[in-house]
């Protein structure tokens, strides 16, 4: 399918009770960012993956001591390259966040997690544990794999695009968060 006629999908999908259902169980607190994330894919950002900069205190389940987690708030999906190119400049410059094209390489080239940029990390006491983290490269089959889901057309000109917040626990949908600033260089494309 075409790039077009993905996003109109993406966009359709935001509408489905079974969407918000999928979100409310997998993180209820994604819920509140939805309508941001929808303008996102009108404004031709198919969104794929995302999370909001939260920040919670928790009694941890494993030793009952106080625990906190720390997000850094982030997206990922596909641009038209053309508009990549702008985007990913006009964002750089004009925010305190960061975007990137994430390259495609060999299936064989391994990037150790260690060496990943953290996005969710637990803290209790002097320990940090990082939760979640995402490599700047990706393999070839994985591109493949997440074209093929979102349905676009190989012969498609799109980039993947990653944007994240500088700073932890900044909840992307505020006055200066990730995705009000995303939303914000796409509105001028």
């Amino acid at each position: 399918m075409k790039f077009k006629d993905a996003l109109k999908r993406s966009i359709a999908m935001f509408d489905s009770n079974e969407f918000e259902e999928r979100i409310r169980e997998e993180d209820a607190t994604m819920l509140k960012q939805l309508p941001l994330l929808k303008d996102m894919n009108r404004h031709k950002f198919l969104t794929l993956d995302s999370q909001a900069g939260l920040h919670r205190r928790f009694i941890s389940v494993k030793d009952g001591k106080p625990s906190e987690i720390y997000e850094r708030a982030y997206v990922t999906g596909f641009m038209l390259n053309k508009d990549a190119i702008e985007f990913i400049k006009n964002f750089n410059i004009l925010t305190d966040k960061n975007a990137v094209y994430i390259p495609f390489c060999n299936n064989d080239v391994c990037v150790p997690p260690a060496l990943d940029m953290p996005l969710t990390i637990i803290k209790q006491g002097k320990h940090t544990e990082v939760v979640t983290h995402t490599g700047f490269t990706y393999p070839t089959i994985y591109m493949e794999q997440i074209r093929k889901s979102s349905h676009i057309n190989k012969s498609e000109p799109i980039a993947l695009v990653y944007c994240w917040d500088t700073k932890w626990n900044r909840l992307a949908s505020g006055k200066n968060g990730l995705f009000t600033d995303v939303l914000k260089i796409l509105k001028q494309l």
